[in-house]
């Protein structure tokens, strides 16, 4: 009996080492060991993803974190809070650059790297990050793969093709696994009446599959090699101590909170709604209290539902005349994946209707523009 104990820890411990082996070069490099204490303080992170530069025609030029900055969040790390607000900042956003003059937010990667981009961010939103996370297009593709692809629903075709990059988007609807390359399109697909909004909006939902496929059971299996694919194509200016603290964070399982910087398209690019942003500043990233509760009586609902959905759409809609809502209908091309209230902002709204209804609630910028909530109806709802 002790022999056959022997042979199994051992072959736990061999498993154990086989798992763990893609993670020794990160560690050495760059990494840490996650502090069980995590964070002492609230953390403000800049993150933003570098797009490719070229030396020439379909030529990707070395990698040096300077190109036009694609994906750009601002990030708050809440230890009391135990909460992640992602807030994503269109990249049309006009700001005026220290020593440049005007340019569109993205054009500060180039100009003067991740400090201009730290400046340009502060200026759009009043906050300053406290540290910088540049990656390149290339972990994406990487990080994807070695998870063994992400679940997403794709909402309508996506065609494009841009020779000159190299990046070509072909992706038919409806909800798949999408490999690296396949997901790189996703994300930077933005040939539609939203541009960049749309763009936004399909990576907060891509983020939140991501995490799911992370701490699913294979995800956790492939997680070290997802590690050891990414940590070549990012840079930062965080501390050792500073990343293992994270790590212990994360390993608390923090709620997580997308936003979209609030605002309306106009004067050529995404044209910043203060009082809104104050607001959501106020609530995550100054910590302070919302109300319990909040009347939903007279707010305008976006109402989405996707084909064969239109006589469920219509009781719904009744639904909500009838608990005083405005509502405006918003057909999509696939049918939502489940039935959920959504709301781009302090989320007391968003809460009364969930409870009213009976569903579940998101914060979330994926939430339908110029209405005060957004409902979607999946398969079923069982408010009806």
């Amino acid at each position: 009996m002790r022999r056959y104990l022997l042979l199994f820890l051992g072959l736990l411990l061999l498993g154990l080492a086989f798992w763990a082996y893609p993670l020794v070069g990160p560690l050495l490099r760059q990494g840490a060991f996650p502090n069980p204490a995590g964070l002492e303080e609230p953390l403000t992170l800049l993150v933003y993803g570098s797009s490719p530069e070229y030396a020439g025609y379909h030529r990707r030029a070395p990698e040096r974190f300077r190109g036009l900055a694609d994906t750009i969040l601002l990030v708050r790390l809440d230890p009391g809070a135990n909460r992640v607000v992602v807030l994503s900042i269109p990249r049309d956003v006009w700001v005026n650059l220290p020593g440049y003059g005007w340019h569109k937010v993205n054009a500060a990667s180039p100009l003067g790297g991740p400090e201009l981009m730290k400046e340009a961010v502060a200026r759009i939103t009043g906050v300053r990050a406290d540290r910088y996370v540049v990656v390149s297009t290339e972990a994406l593709r990487r990080g994807v793969d070695a998870l063994g692809g992400v679940r997403v629903c794709v909402e309508k075709p996506m065609r494009y093709r841009d020779t000159a990059a190299g990046l070509s988007i072909n992706l038919e609807p409806g909800c798949q696994v999408l490999d690296g390359e396949k997901a790189e399109g996703y994300l930077r697909f933005r040939k539609d009446a939203l541009g960049d909004i749309g763009r936004i909006q399909r990576q907060q939902a891509f983020f939140h599959a991501l995490k799911e496929q992370a701490l699913s059971p294979s995800g956790l299996l492939r997680l070290p090699r997802a590690v050891a694919a990414v940590e070549p194509h990012f840079q930062t200016d965080l501390t050792r101590e500073e990343r293992g603290a994270i790590l212990g964070f994360a390993m608390k399982g923090p709620e997580l909170v997308s936003l979209l910087l609030p605002g309306s398209f106009g004067g050529g690019g995404w044209t910043v709604d203060r009082q809104a942003l104050d607001t959501l500043l106020a609530v995550y990233f100054a910590g302070e209290g919302v109300a319990q509760a909040a009347e939903v009586s007279g707010k305008l609902v976006a109402l989405v539902y996707g084909p064969g959905q239109e006589a469920l759409a219509e009781r719904a809609r009744e639904k909500l005349h009838a608990l005083g809502l405005r509502v405006i209908l918003h057909p999509v091309d696939l049918k939502p994946g489940r039935t959920e209230v959504l709301e781009n902002g302090p989320g007391v709204l968003a809460r009364s209707l969930g409870e009213a209804l009976g569903i579940p609630y998101r914060i979330s910028g994926e939430a339908v523009l110029g209405a005060d909530l957004t409902l979607r109806l999946g398969e079923e709802a069982p408010f009806l």
